[in-house]
């Protein structure tokens, strides 16, 4: 089960208050009996219900924050409002369709970090003809809500070369890419993207210079896959990384720290998620910021079209979405005048209907 954290239950509090909460849990649900729900079977009493999954990863704060971000949004409509985790399972996933479902909700919005499992989830809700709001990872047939991850990658990696070769004069020993071959065309539009960038900005960089590994964006997978590739290039001294998230990059910093290999190196996360707080690796130069937990605002721009039965066309692609999230690369220095996630989901919930976070806090 995906525990709350303080921070997360606080935010909640801020949206709902005296309300009773959505716990997020794992294949199972709690409706708001004050909503008129149950806990068992479908009720329909005229309501719209949303679903809402969140992904379930570890150590991604933002996830459990879209949550409270959609509660505190459809709270606000006075809809009523399923919440449950994917808990970074596919088979989980695929349980909570099923759950989702049986509730008789009207549509679901989610992020599923684990997408292989989406060609069955998406056969489910067809069947049971219920509208589907990716976030970041796209299937046929959801409306696909994410950041242009194109241009994501090539201003992370453009940003990248342009500090290497103002420091080093491009003079690289090794560019590492800490992929996420699971997402599939994401992976190749962030970290292959991030990695032409740099191409085209250092041209000189030795094609063997460049290596992969597999991060899955996972920080502890990363932190354990990163010291091979150390091992196997031990006389490179100036060192970039890009990668699927600010969770595999910081895994390879983290790797390079622990053994002795990070006097000169430097890496460009994709999310933001690592970005800002008291504790940002000292070599993640920067990152490209989506301010992930604010993706249910965007969402709903397609929710209130649903709920008042004028269903927009699907776009269920990255270059062709429904709801395209500008991305906004910021350096650690420019990271650190942005308020810290709680106060931005906050700020977030009280702005004008259509505002977004990149309105708010990317004036760079």
């Amino acid at each position: 089960m995906t525990q709350l954290t303080t921070r997360s239950r606080l935010v909640r509090a801020a949206f709902v208050g005296l309300a009773a909460t959505s716990l997020t849990l794992t294949g199972c649900s709690t409706v708001d009996p004050a909503a008129g729900g149950s806990d068992s079977g479908a009720t329909d009493d005229g309501t719209f219900t949303l679903g809402f999954a969140v992904g379930g990863q570890p150590d991604a704060d933002w996830q459990e924050l879209q949550g409270d971000v959609a509660k505190g949004l459809a709270d606000q409509r006075g809809w009523d409002f399923v919440e449950l985790s994917n808990d970074n399972s596919e088979a989980t996933a695929t349980t909570n369709a099923d759950l989702f479902i049986q509730k008789g909700v009207d549509m679901v919005m989610m992020f599923n970090g684990q997408p292989s499992a989406n060609p069955v989830i998406a056969k489910k809700y067809e069947d049971a003809s219920i509208p589907v709001v990716t976030f970041d990872i796209a299937q046929p047939g959801w409306y696909f809500v994410g950041v242009d991850n194109a241009s994501a990658g090539t201003e992370g990696g453009t940003k990248l070369a342009e500090l290497a070769q103002e420091k080093w004069d491009c003079d690289v020993d090794l560019v590492i890419s800490a992929e996420g071959t699971a997402a599939g065309q994401i992976n190749e539009w962030r970290t292959g993207n991030a990695r032409t960038a740099i191409q085209e900005t250092c041209p000189d960089i030795p094609e063997d210079n460049y290596v992969s590994y597999e991060a899955d964006g996972n920080l502890t997978t990363s932190l354990a896959n990163a010291p091979g590739v150390f091992a196997a290039h031990p006389d490179a001294e100036n060192i970039l990384v890009v990668g699927l998230n600010d969770q595999a990059v910081v895994g390879a910093l983290q790797a390079a720290t622990q053994l002795g290999r990070d006097g000169s190196i430097m890496g460009w996360g994709q999310d933001g998620g690592l970005i800002t707080g008291d504790n940002v690796d000292p070599n993640l130069a920067g990152s490209v910021m989506y301010f992930l937990e604010g993706y249910p605002a965007s969402a709903f721009e397609i929710a209130d079209q649903i709920a008042e039965g004028n269903a927009p066309e699907v776009k269920d692609t990255g270059d062709n979405a429904a709801v395209s999230v500008k991305p906004c690369p910021v350096t650690q220095e420019q990271a650190a005048s942005i308020p810290n996630i709680d106060e931005r989901v906050s700020e977030l919930a009280s702005a004008a209907k259509g505002t977004t976070e990149h309105d708010l806090f990317c004036d760079f």
